[in-house]
């Protein structure tokens, strides 16, 4: 009985259901953002409010030259494919509490 390799979905794999939405908001700099209509940009960082263990809101690059910034609060975070580096919000995404 041989071990399955990480890349093949062993127990060593980051996509496994071990490491869940909580796992991956905190490591999702990087990927694409996108409502279930369109895409809005790329994760450019991680903004946490009172608690610096659960991330508040994503800073999300926009715009064709990601001049723009905009923060899209975690609780509009509907689903994270970390295989294919994606995160799909509500649409429209909305503000954080301020």
């Amino acid at each position: 009985m041989g071990s399955v390799p990480a890349s093949e979905g062993g127990a060593s794999d980051h996509r496994r259901s071990s490491y869940g939405r909580e796992y991956w908001l905190r490591r999702c700099e990087g990927f694409v953002v996108e409502t279930p209509t369109r895409r809005i940009g790329r994760v450019d960082g991680i903004r946490y409010g009172k608690s610096q263990d659960e991330p508040e809101a994503i800073a999300v690059r926009t715009s064709r030259f990601g001049r723009n910034l905009l923060l899209v609060s975690v609780a509009d975070v509907e689903r994270i494919d970390a295989d294919q580096r994606r995160i799909v919000v509500t649409d429209p995404p909305k503000l954080p509490p301020g």
